[in-house]
């Protein structure tokens, strides 16, 4: 209630105003991680949206000015400004800027009034004035200072004009101080006249009077205590009532003009108003007050603090009651706020009441949940779909933020796809990928079949050349194209993929790419080596050698690049996420986290699911193709080459990459049975040598010649051995005839 504007931007961060839901520290929150738990959700208000329209657009130019720098620094940067801007011209004898600005640099650092006078001379008297009230301020001599801006008041109007503002809000800020609270008021909304009527306020402070003189409403209504002594004042409970509600009329004011100060402000203001001490019967019958308290509890706001509660839950539920428990207002948009916060409160009976009529966005979104509720679910559906139509509107109260327009469309989303009305709950999906691209992944790549998914991608707008986009983060339209292309390779329809691989940036080099982000030159090159290793008419062995080279280099490329070329955007290999995680973005089953069946499944959405599984539905499945395709290589070579055996190792390498060390066993003991020994291979499926298909080309016809080479030495020595034979077996023939010739004489 007290804040100043130095580290407004740190609070705000703190209180989270606006921020989006997470459920958890890492993954986004998702719709469909449990359809019933988001359809059935309370309506959630944006705090800082409704907080900043409590009254409406402001008719006057007063804005808030509330940057990160020190108010002195701040007041030291306007009055430079008006130097260099000449305008002090006609107020004072003329002088140069530099001079001025060194004037201006000596009276700030004075310590007393006089002496800042005394160096300020021959500047404008309302600036020598005021620069001796600040001197005093910030002495602390409360009364001399104040001397000096009642003094600027009665300049003569033209004089008082550039100092008008100011002096009469440090005039309230002294009266406030002093526990003086008229007269405070007073100078207070003698801040915002001045400067209505045109008086200079580079420092936002009209609008910084606004909080000023709520606060002084909040102390005298007992919901806040002073900083500063103030005399006793009795207060009974209906002045508290509207000073209360005049309290939060001003910071509304000052949060419709831009004021992030305010907004933490009224937050504070509805926290307290959460203590059932007070007499809020008579808070709350004030309009303005109860919007506030609704907004409140029914946003995503999570500060309720307090230093001694144990059941927040309790207290929230108690301020419910006491908000339903006034009298309802008029039909019109407080009316479906208050449904919305019946609902939340689970006071359903009076939520449809409240909504029984309506034909507001939020109460028609109240009113789905309802019927949903009763197990209405065609009305139900209906309501969502007025709902989302009727965002359109042009009543301002009626109004929808940004971040609900979001979660309505989702809502909507969920619904249609539990019709089965899968296409259209991507179409309406689409608009909000940034948000819900865990819920896009899950339609696109699990739902539609490849070619339901096709026709919508092609319906999508064209996505602008590479060049003209380079530091372009990729838009959800380029990544739903990269899914695609992925879900078409994984189905061998690697041809029509490549329209829908991106195009490489020129002048990218390999280091410079994402390997998780293949573009179309990558997919040629798999799809040239896909083709090169297919079969030809005629199967030559002498043509398995090529086609198995192919077939390498596509099992290379799968290993490698296989996350960009073929892997699934959510589960299981969460290309979305490079890889990370197992999970978290996408849905593992149609269910999301709910272990039972939901109702609100398509009709054939299960079907659907299990039928757009990767093959093998495992992490990181393009591994175990890899090993695949290398098995498939080394069935193609010769078994005795270092080729085969060193395609193997890669095949045990690739098994090992995909978890599967019962196949990698396997690789490797089909090496050791039919391979030939090669030195490297005491690390088999580690480290493992580049395959030598060169070799492995003329393995067979190297074989060859050895063998004829080996044959024809081979018969080179048994002719000898049979001319021997045939020398001895003459010789035999013919001493034996002899021997016989000799015996006859």
């Amino acid at each position: 209630m007290s804040f100043n504007r130095i580290g407004v931007a740190a609070l705000l961060a703190a209180a989270c105003i606006g921020a989006a839901l997470a459920c958890g520290p890492m993954f986004p929150w998702q719709l469909l991680d449990s359809r019933e738990g988001t359809v059935k959700a309370p309506v959630e208000l944006n705090f800082a949206y409704e907080a900043s329209r409590l009254a409406g657009a402001p008719n006057d130019g007063l804005r808030a000015v509330e940057p990160d720098s020190p108010v002195d620094d701040e007041a030291a940067a306007a009055e430079r400004e008006e130097v260099q801007s000449g305008a002090w011209r006609g107020l004072m004898p003329a002088a140069s800027n530099d001079s001025l600005l060194a004037r201006l640099e000596a009276a700030r650092r004075a310590d007393s009034g006089e002496a800042a006078r005394t160096a300020a001379a021959g500047l404008p008297v309302a600036v020598a004035d005021y620069l001796a009230g600040a001197a005093e301020y910030h002495a602390d001599r409360l009364d001399t200072a104040m001397a000096f801006f009642q003094a600027i008041d009665r300049l003569p109007a033209e004089q008082r004009k550039i100092r008008a503002v100011t002096a009469a809000y440090m005039r309230g800020r002294i009266h406030q101080r002093l526990g003086q609270s008229a007269p405070a008021r007073a100078a207070f909304q003698a801040t915002r006249r001045y400067a209505e009527a045109g008086a200079p306020d580079p420092m936002g402070l009209s609008v910084a009077s606004l909080g000023e003189e709520a606060r002084l409403d909040l102390i005298e209504a007992g919901l806040m205590k002073s900083r500063w002594p103030l005399p006793e004042v009795a207060t009974d409970d209906a002045a508290a009532a509207r000073l209360i509600a005049n309290a939060v009329h001003l910071y509304a004011d000052q949060a419709a003009r831009g004021s992030k100060i305010a907004l933490l402000s009224l937050g504070d203001v509805a926290r307290r108003l959460m203590d059932s001490d007070l007499d809020r019967g008579r808070v709350f019958a004030e309009p303005i007050v109860r919007r506030l308290v609704v907004a409140y509890v029914a946003s995503k706001q999570p500060d309720y603090t307090w230093d001694d509660t144990s059941d927040l839950d309790a207290i929230v539920a108690d301020t419910i009651e006491a908000v339903l428990s006034q009298p309802a207002p008029a039909p019109g948009p407080d009316l479906d706020r208050l449904a919305a916060l019946a609902y939340q409160g689970g006071r359903y009976d009076l939520a449809e009441k409240l909504s029984q009529t309506t034909n507001r966005p939020l109460g028609l979104w109240v009113r789905a949940k309802l019927a949903l509720r009763r197990g209405d679910r065609a009305d139900a559906v209906k309501d969502w779909t007025a709902a989302l139509t009727a965002i359109g509107q042009d009543d301002p109260a009626a109004l929808l933020d940004q971040d609900a327009k979001t979660r309505l469309r989702g809502e909507v989303a969920v619904m249609r796809l539990g019709q089965g009305e899968y296409r259209d709950s991507l179409q309406l999906l689409f608009p909000v990928a940034a948000t819900y691209w865990g819920d896009v992944i899950y339609i696109a790549e699990r739902v539609l079949t490849v070619d339901e998914l096709k026709a919508f991608v092609d319906g999508l707008p064209p996505l602008p050349a590479p060049q003209a986009r380079p530091d372009q983060p990729d838009s959800p339209v380029a990544n739903l194209r990269a899914l695609l292309a992925r879900r078409l390779v994984r189905l061998g329809r690697t041809s029509e993929a490549l329209a829908y691989f991106p195009q490489r940036v020129p002048g990218s080099t390999p280091e410079e790419r994402d390997r998780d982000r293949a573009d179309i030159e990558d997919a040629r090159d798999y799809l040239a080596a896909v083709e090169a290793a297919r079969p030809g008419w005629i199967d030559w062995p002498w043509q398995r050698v090529p086609r198995a080279e192919a077939l390498f280099k596509v099992a290379r490329m799968a290993r490698v690049q296989g996350m960009g070329l073929m892997g699934t955007e959510g589960p299981p290999d969460e290309t979305v996420m490079h890889g990370a995680f197992a999970d978290g973005i996408g849905q593992t089953s149609p269910n999301g986290v709910d272990t039972s069946p939901s109702p609100l499944l398509g009709p054939d959405e299960a079907n659907r699911f299990a039928a757009s599984a990767p093959t093998p539905d495992s992490r990181f499945h393009y591994r175990a193709i890899a090993a695949d395709r290398a098995l498939a290589a080394a069935d193609l070579l010769p078994q005795r080459s270092q080729a085969y055996a060193a395609t193997l190792c890669w095949a045990a390498r690739y098994a090992k990459a995909s978890g599967d060390q019962a196949k990698a066993w396997a690789i490797y003991q089909r090496y050791v049975s039919t391979g030939a020994y090669q030195p490297w291979a005491r690390d088999f499926g580690g480290t493992c040598p580049p395959p030598d298909f060169e070799a492995a080309k003329t393995f067979w016809q190297r074989r060859i010649t050895t063998w004829v080479k080996e044959m024809a030495g081979s018969a080179w020595r048994h002719s000898g051995l049979l001319a021997a034979l045939v020398v001895v077996c003459a010789a035999v023939v013919i001493l034996s005839r002899r021997v016989l010739l000799a015996s006859r004489s």
